[in-house]
């Protein structure tokens, strides 16, 4: 089963974890991250970015973003998906307040054992 999440219109602002997927109903099952497409605007302090298996659980992959921001994004594609831990949402958050600012995550995958 494939899933994707856009951001909210104000993207992330804060230090407050969002969930991107939600657990599968089976716990033999995990969600796979296919790909990401991130975008910032300028910040007021830098922030790390990261995407984490469970609530405030491993981190998975993570990105720092500097008070310049990434303008024009990023595509990452995961040719190999990134793997959640079984039963598992997937979350993402950032590490440091950016004070003032915006940053923007899409994210795509499927949900498979």
């Amino acid at each position: 089963m494939s899933w994707s999440y856009a951001p909210p219109v104000a993207g992330l602002v804060n230090t407050t974890a969002v969930q991107i997927a939600a657990a599968p109903a089976d716990t033999v099952q995990r969600n796979y991250i296919d790909s990401i497409q991130i975008d910032a605007t300028a910040l007021t302090a830098a922030s790390e970015l990261v995407v984490r298996s469970g609530a405030a659980g491993t981190v998975l992959w993570r990105c720092n973003i500097g008070t310049a921001g990434l303008l024009g994004g990023r595509n990452i594609p995961f040719p190999q998906p990134l793997p959640g831990v079984p039963g598992q949402l997937l979350e993402i958050a950032l590490l440091t307040n950016p004070i003032a600012g915006s940053v923007y995550l899409n994210a795509q995958g499927h949900t498979a054992p």
